[in-house]
């Protein structure tokens, strides 16, 4: 037979055992959704760096070939060969 004192010993430890794995629990929920969260702000961080980079460097470039006439066009980047006419050379 147990004893009352025996047995209310039994049922504190019984119940902090569960308090203990509830607090388990929800700490593993927690770091769960902490690094859900976290995920979800790097990424939203990351498309919306991307996305500003991509629409400053189209606005830049046009910008840039706005400014001068002709620039946006591949033609105008390639230079002419030069005019090799000189004599004194090899002969």
């Amino acid at each position: 037979m147990v004893t009352k004192k025996r047995r209310r010993s039994q049922l504190a430890k019984a119940g902090a055992q569960r308090q203990e794995l509830r607090r388990a629990e929800r700490a593993r929920r927690r770091k769960r959704r902490q690094m859900i969260v976290t995920a979800v702000v790097v990424g939203v961080i990351v498309v919306g760096l991307v996305t500003w980079i991509v629409l400053h460097a189209r606005d830049a470039g046009s910008a840039s070939a706005a400014a001068r006439p002709g620039a946006g066009d591949y033609a105008s980047l390639v230079q002419e060969p030069k005019d090799v006419t000189t004599t004194g050379g090899l002969g």
